[in-house]
């Protein structure tokens, strides 16, 4: 026999319900305005999928409580989609825990006059421009070369298939157009991806003999990846980035890719 309806708990979760749902339509629109920009990657596929599936499930549920199973059914799903949205969290809490004190280690380290190396981490290229992701990296690394005269920098990323140049070179390039001397800037320009950006940094680090003592520069999602896989190459980093505000629009979709790639990383 079915129990007896609770008037405030059924109120209760349908505005739970309500709230569900308009954040995952605002972030459905971020998904597929991402994917409009032809920036498709696992975080705005997976995340249209997700959110399509929550505001499905809350426009079905009035209909599906009616009948015990597909009540049933309904609530487990509900909370497979609950235990996800926690596990984004905690992964998050890592994620913004880093962007709020990697800053002001990497200042700290260079106040006691320790040498440092900003390690630029590489971004898709453009029709020979920087794209303006990589744009925002390439000018949060001036501004920090520009106020520590005594670092130098490892640009890092090579040359995909529809690239002009490598992201290394792309970033060497603007950053000599904005003023910091060339002699101070090393071209890292094979690596494919994050993992390979920072283990061939951290390689010509130790064959040039600069500084141990690094600076990951790359977007605020992105920063605890990189300072954690430059750790593990034996670098003392800390991480430094951009305003997002010029990108927010595309955030979520890379937010969700980073939570998915850092994952990867602690299994593997």
């Amino acid at each position: 026999m079915d129990k007896p309806p609770n008037k405030a708990l059924d109120i209760t979760f349908a505005v739970l319900r309500i709230i569900a749902a308009t954040a995952c339509a605002f972030l459905l629109y971020t998904f597929l305005y991402t994917i409009s920009l032809n920036q498709i990657n696992h975080g705005n596929v997976l995340g249209s999928i997700y959110c399509g599936s929550v505001i499905l499930l809350v426009i079905m549920y009035p209909f599906l409580k009616k009948k015990k199973p597909l009540r049933i059914t309904a609530k487990v799903i509900a909370v497979l989609q609950l235990v996800f949205v926690l596990y984004c969290g905690v992964i998050s809490g890592f994620i913004v825990s880093e962007m709020f004190s990697g800053e002001e280690k990497a200042i700290a380290v260079s106040s006691q006059g320790t040498p440092q190396t900003v390690i630029v981490l590489g971004c898709m290229v453009l029709d020979g421009e920087p794209s303006p992701m990589l744009a925002l990296r390439i000018g949060r690394a001036e501004e920090y070369l520009s106020a520590h005269p005594g670092a130098v920098c490892v640009a890092t990323g090579g040359q995909g298939e529809k690239e002009a140049m490598s992201e290394a070179e792309c970033i060497r390039k603007y950053l000599v157009q904005y003023g910091i001397a060339p002699d101070r800037i090393y071209v890292e320009d094979t690596s494919t991806n994050t993992e390979e950006n920072i283990r061939f940094a951290a390689q010509m680090i130790e064959e040039n003999g600069l500084p141990k003592d690094v600076v990951v520069v790359s977007e605020c999602y992105h920063i605890f990846r990189g300072v954690r896989q430059a750790q593990l190459n034996g670098l003392h980093a800390s991480g430094i980035y951009p305003d997002p505000a010029p990108v927010i629009k595309t955030m979520p979709s890379y937010w969700l890719r980073e939570i998915f790639a850092v994952t990867r990383d602690f299994l593997f």
